[in-house]
């Protein structure tokens, strides 16, 4: 009797150059779609999904996870009208991981395919986290981290206009 051995599979291409930058970001977004339910469950299990996707050379999906886990932390801060006391998680080293990751992705991203429409995640960071950090300012927590943060979403994408973006 004959062993076989499965042929080593190829790393998977997700920079595919037929696709125009629309596409190529989509697709991203679609595999993020097909992959986020094996990772709900709190800001940190959906972030272990995008670095799942760095791992396997993946940008664009791990792009739309952070994003996910940040709108997440969002929800946490701001959506609760309890303040403090009420959230499931207190600010601290592993959000700011989370904002970073995201920011590494993003100028992954940016890096690969410099046209790729991604002001739609930009818009939506940028509303969470001048959202999250007037919410920590009303509770007298510090939110200067996380607005360091969005000057460097700016510094990525210079060209995308959050002028009109809505934050109380």
């Amino acid at each position: 009797m004959a062993w076989f051995k499965k042929a080593p599979r190829q790393p998977e291409n997700f920079n595919d150059p037929l696709l125009d930058d629309a596409s190529w970001l989509s697709s991203g977004e679609s595999r993020y779609g097909t992959l986020v339910r094996n990772h709900y469950g709190s800001p940190d299990t959906i972030a272990g999904g995008g670095a799942q996707r760095v791992q396997q050379g993946d940008p664009v999906a791990a792009l739309f996870f952070f994003q996910k886990s940040i709108d997440t932390l969002h929800s946490i801060y701001v959506a609760s009208s309890g303040g403090p006391a009420e959230w499931r998680r207190q600010p601290s080293k592993r959000d700011l991981d989370i904002i970073d990751a995201y920011l590494q992705a993003l100028g992954q991203v940016r890096g690969l395919r410099p046209g790729a429409p991604v002001k739609g995640s930009v818009v939506e960071v940028t509303h969470r986290l001048r959202t999250i950090s007037s919410a920590f300012k009303r509770y007298g927590i510090d939110g200067s981290a996380y607005l360091e943060r969005l000057g460097t979403l700016g510094q990525l994408a210079p060209d995308v206009d959050v002028s009109g973006v809505f934050w109380s």
